[in-house]
């Protein structure tokens, strides 16, 4: 060994991990356990942005004596554990580095913020799997305070250049990169590519929307989504379908098209799904003024006979809201009129807001914890030199709530009994 045969002497740094594989003919995740354990045993140490040397250890204790009459307890290399889903499956182990850049602002005093949420439980979630492999995570905010107050959306005045976050995180030795792109209605896939050498540092974007290649892409199945909620509610029992559209959005378009879809697979007339209003408001959904755009279509929409008219003698709607900030909304328009779900009308969002719980809306609930889980996965493959898949759709998990049970007047034990779904 170089170390102890004194050609690497006290100080040297060590070469990059990708070219100890090529000298010595093993595999790249080889290279690392093997400095990983010598890191373990002292032998070597490592120091961020400065890289990995040799320490100054007296050359009999770098050859395993030791003189004292204490005993040297020397750590155990970690044994692969099977971990997460796939039971049986057992990722390769690592001592790199993981960097994180958002395209957008995560803020934890904003707690309704449901983007800033996704963007925490999915890293949350990227982190585990990582950190239980021996990697290391870094996280860069791209919205220090000393730059100026954050405003509002995808605002980057006062915030670092989302191409200087990806060098920072670079120079500061990550080996591989996550970009967290959740509720980003941008691609900025091609501002990565740029920025990146993605043949020699794996990268992953995680988004709720399709992107284009050469990036490997984790995202959210919005249609998918919508073919859920649809379903749902027709296997409730609702028969009358409106989905509630006051502004215009790409992820709101495809969830309307997934919910037409689950109309058609179960043998209905497209009739069945309503779009309200017929053609969405030119505005686009934005949290701060979304309350008062959606309380005041769902007005309209009472007035015009729409969504609430269910009764003892009439058959009651089922309403897809585009999202569960929205269903709170039209609860409240439903309460004005002493409407109530589950009684005079079926009611279901998306997103599973932080509040859906409490208020009992049913709601689709993205796959984000999974999607963070399975680009820590994929990048630990590609670390370990495998070849990984370039895109990965994930699709959504319904929770079903009080807003959407129905009491019936007939089943399959007989006229008169009550039942809910």
């Amino acid at each position: 060994m170089k170390i102890s045969d004194g050609s690497l002497p006290a100080g040297t740094m060590l070469s990059s991990r990708q070219n100890l594989a090529k000298e010595y003919g093993v595999a790249l995740s080889t290279a690392q356990q093997a400095v990983a354990n010598l890191i373990a045993d002292g032998i070597l140490e490592t120091y961020d942005r400065k890289g990995t040397f040799v320490t100054q250890r007296k050359k009999s204790e770098q050859n395993g004596f030791n003189h004292t009459n204490e005993s040297v307890e020397r750590p155990s290399p970690q044994s692969k554990v099977v971990r997460f889903s796939p039971a049986t499956e057992v990722l390769p182990q690592t001592s790199a580095k993981l960097g994180i850049v958002a395209t957008a602002r995560i803020d934890p005093n904003l707690p309704n913020d449901v983007g800033g949420l996704w963007a925490r439980q999915a890293i949350r979630s990227m982190e585990q799997v990582f950190a239980a492999e021996g990697g290391r995570t870094q996280y860069l905010d791209r919205y220090p305070d000393h730059l100026g107050p954050y405003e509002r959306g995808f605002d980057d005045i006062n915030a670092i250049s989302f191409t200087d976050a990806i060098d920072s995180v670079l120079a500061n030795g990550a080996n591989a990169l996550v970009i967290v792109g959740l509720c980003d209605a941008r691609d900025l896939s091609d501002a990565v590519v740029a920025a990146v050498d993605i043949d020699r540092i794996p990268t992953v974007y995680l988004s709720w929307h399709e992107i284009p290649p050469p990036l490997a892409q984790i995202y959210y199945d919005n249609r998918y989504a919508g073919y859920q909620a649809a379903r749902h509610l027709l296997h409730a029992g609702y028969r009358k379908l409106v989905f509630f559209a006051p502004f215009s959005g790409t992820w709101l378009t495809e969830r309307i098209e997934g919910a037409r879809y689950a109309v058609r697979h179960a043998g209905l007339s497209d009739d069945v799904l309503k779009v309200y209003p017929s053609e969405p408001a030119p505005g686009i959904y934005y949290h701060d003024h979304t309350h008062e755009l959606t309380l005041a279509a769902a007005e309209q929409a009472i007035k015009d006979g729409w969504m609430f008219t269910g009764s003892d003698t009439e058959e009651p709607w089922g309403i897809l809201a585009p999202n569960d900030h929205t269903a709170f909304s039209i609860l409240e328009a439903a309460a004005e009129k002493n409407r109530t779900p589950g009684s005079h009308f079926g009611l279901i969002g998306f997103d599973d807001d932080l509040r859906s719980c409490s208020a009992g809306l049913t709601t689709i609930r993205p796959p984000v914890e999974a999607m963070g889980e399975e680009a820590a996965k994929m990048l630990l493959r590609a670390l370990n030199g495998e070849r990984t898949r370039s895109q990965l759709r994930l699709r959504s998990n319904i929770i079903p709530r009080a807003s959407t049970w129905r009491k019936v007047k007939t089943s399959l034990f007989g006229p008169g009994l009550e039942g809910g779904i």
